[in-house]
């Protein structure tokens, strides 16, 4: 006998899973065409207004397996979590509005941008378009997550009322747009989608750069420099909002909090426990360190912990599955950690091949003969490190995808956080089987068939001819 509830959220989580990595493409890829194209206006160079129209041409591809992804995902929504979307649509629905507005600007500009690319005799006109391409994308990101944000810290409706009742009374739609935390979740979700995204195509050029010489390989350099821009500026904006999404948690989900922490414990100098697993509601095979997570929440490691930060405080009933979500946030920060150094030694190491800094911290024999050596040569340059920027654009993957699972797993056995449960919401109908079917041969389809289509159009393409016999 299926069980319908955990059909509907595991089909959901997989859509979702791979719906998340089109989303970070398709909101990276415009960015980097516009920043492409802005320097090619800018230094008048014909290989940067290629790099922007190839990219384009991707950009469609994208966009519209992007859409399709989107469409599936909405229905999903509506066939899997019926309870959900009425409550959603009286109280909620201006987000998903706005998210449609947002969608068809987008559309709109991308067809005058592609197909009216040599129309405009000023080139800053059209390169405002990738601008305002570049907006559409993020704020339908930005839409969802505020539908997200409301589902971890509802508002906008008279909540004690439809606990007791069943009915929704005093609605506010504007509130939706402004719950506790829908700002932060916005700057770590497009943080995060963005550094996925820009680490996946600086993996792809990094790719490239092994394997191609000559101008091909300039080509590429460039492209590759633009991308690990971004996903430096990413990561950096991503480590500290998310410094503040534990602090929101704190205060706004402190069960969930305590779940990821996988805490029993209150008051001052708490320890902080990595790995381990929850047995018979104790843990086990885990490290302790002392005193760290009340430094954590409060940077003092006397500080204290509230009773309410504590799984001790919460029947079991309503734990999501600690031993899971626990992990998954230690693998996320720490993973996290891990590419974020392995980004500022390579950030330190580009800036000390720029212009003659090198040069001039050479100025002693010692100091010279360490900067001589092939670790600090032009990080584009060196095969090892290009190497580490293709694990790093896989690593990046499994980090998304991680924390979605830490946040989503993590509000279980919520869908609207202390208002609504998942198996409140989901429709357990064996109707759905089929549906689920069809929706799963359909994403196992789409990512090899997307890579497949970009791959053909980008395929065996004369960078020579393109340029012109310019550069």
């Amino acid at each position: 006998m299926v069980n319908l509830v955990l059909f509907d959220a595991g089909l959901m989580g997989y859509s979702l899973a791979v719906h998340i990595l089109l989303v970070s493409v398709g909101m990276t890829l415009p960015i980097i065409m516009g920043i492409s194209e802005y320097i090619s206006i800018k230094y008048k160079s014909k290989m940067y207004d290629v790099l922007a129209k190839r990219l384009a041409t991707a950009l469609i591809i994208f966009f519209g397996i992007g859409t399709a992804s989107g469409v599936v995902v909405a229905v999903e929504l509506f066939v899997l979590w019926p309870k959900f979307i009425s409550l959603l649509g009286q109280v909620g629905l201006l987000p998903l509005y706005m998210e449609v507005f947002a969608f068809f600007t987008e559309a709109v500009l991308l067809g005058v941008y592609i197909y009216f690319w040599n129309k405009f005799k000023n080139r800053m006109r059209h390169w405002i378009l990738s601008v305002f391409i570049s907006i559409g994308a993020v704020m339908s990101g930005v839409f969802i997550t505020m539908i997200n944000a409301f589902m971890n810290t509802p508002k906008g409706f008279n909540i004690p009322y439809y606990l007791s009742t069943g009915k929704v009374i005093n609605v506010n739609p504007f509130a939706v747009l402004n719950t506790p935390t829908t700002w932060v979740e916005i700057g770590h979700v497009i943080g995060s989608t963005i550094f996925t995204g820009s680490a996946l195509f600086l993996a792809y050029f990094a790719y490239k750069l092994l394997k191609t010489k000559g101008i091909e390989r300039d080509f590429y350099k460039k492209a590759a420099k633009i991308c690990a821009a971004i996903l430096i500026i990413a990561i950096i904006l991503t480590v500290i909002i998310g410094i503040q999404s534990i602090t929101n948690l704190m205060v706004y989900q402190p069960e969930k909090f305590a779940a990821l922490e996988m805490n029993f414990n209150s008051g001052p100098h708490i320890a902080e426990t990595i790995g381990g697993f929850l047995v018979n509601n104790k843990t086990v095979d885990a490290i302790s360190i002392p005193g760290l997570m009340s430094f954590l929440a409060t940077f003092k490691f006397n500080g204290v912990i509230a009773a309410n930060d504590s799984l001790a405080a919460y029947p079991p009933s309503t734990w999501p599955p600690v031993s899971v979500v626990h992990n998954t946030f230690d693998i996320m920060v720490g993973l996290g950690t891990l590419i974020g150094l392995i980004m500022i030694i390579f950030l330190v190491i580009w800036i000390l091949n720029v212009g003659n800094i090198k040069r001039r911290l050479s100025s002693g024999k010692s100091m010279r003969k360490l900067l001589s050596h092939k670790i600090f040569s032009d990080p584009f340059d060196n095969p090892l490190v290009l190497k580490v920027l293709i694990i790093i654009g896989a690593l990046s993957v499994f980090l998304i995808e991680d924390g979605w699972v830490t946040d989503e797993v993590g509000r279980q056995p919520w869908i609207i956080y202390n208002v609504m449960t998942v198996a409140q919401s989901a429709n357990t109908s064996p109707t759905v089987i089929p549906v689920g079917i069809a929706i799963i041969i359909f994403y196992i389809a789409v990512i090899p068939l997307t890579i497949y289509f970009v791959r053909k159009v980008l395929k065996n393409r004369d960078l020579n001819n393109e340029l012109g016999g310019k550069r």
